[in-house]
């Protein structure tokens, strides 16, 4: 099984073309069945996959850490290169949508006590937790 990070935004997102890029938006695991399943977790309507360069998503939290401490380091890293990217596509007061599964388990209940509230100009990477079936809602 894979882990896969979906992005939820109320504005049309070019998929990535580019391979030098860091984050990527398009298909890596997911297909259009898996976001359309994926939506009822989602107040936003257009529902993308992004990634790393390297073919994977975005975990981290304190459990993960303890066992994988590079792992949960280097995903901390790709999510403020994430946070980067996402800062240039959003406008003043608007927001978007990042929900984190394993494939397959799209329709699945979230875990609504792990989600979270992130304004990326008060980012602080320290009090992010992202597991399975989270949901962060990311402001600018």
């Amino acid at each position: 099984m894979s882990l896969v990070t979906y992005l939820a935004t109320n504005f049309t997102f070019p998929f990535t073309e580019d391979d030098d890029k860091k984050i990527l938006v398009g298909e890596c695991f997911s297909d259009i069945e898996d976001r359309q399943k994926v939506k009822k977790h989602f107040l936003n309507k257009y529902i993308y996959e992004i990634f790393t360069d390297e073919g994977v998503g975005f975990w981290f939290n304190d459990d993960f850490k303890e066992e994988y401490p590079d792992d949960n380091l280097k995903s901390q890293e790709d999510f403020l290169k994430l946070c980067k990217f996402l800062d240039t596509y959003l406008e003043i007061d608007t927001y978007c949508e990042v929900y984190v599964c394993w494939i397959g388990e799209e329709e699945e209940e979230r875990n609504k006590e792990c989600d979270q509230v992130i304004n990326l100009n008060n980012l602080d990477i320290k009090k992010v937790q992202i597991y399975e079936k989270t949901l962060l809602i990311i402001r600018k």
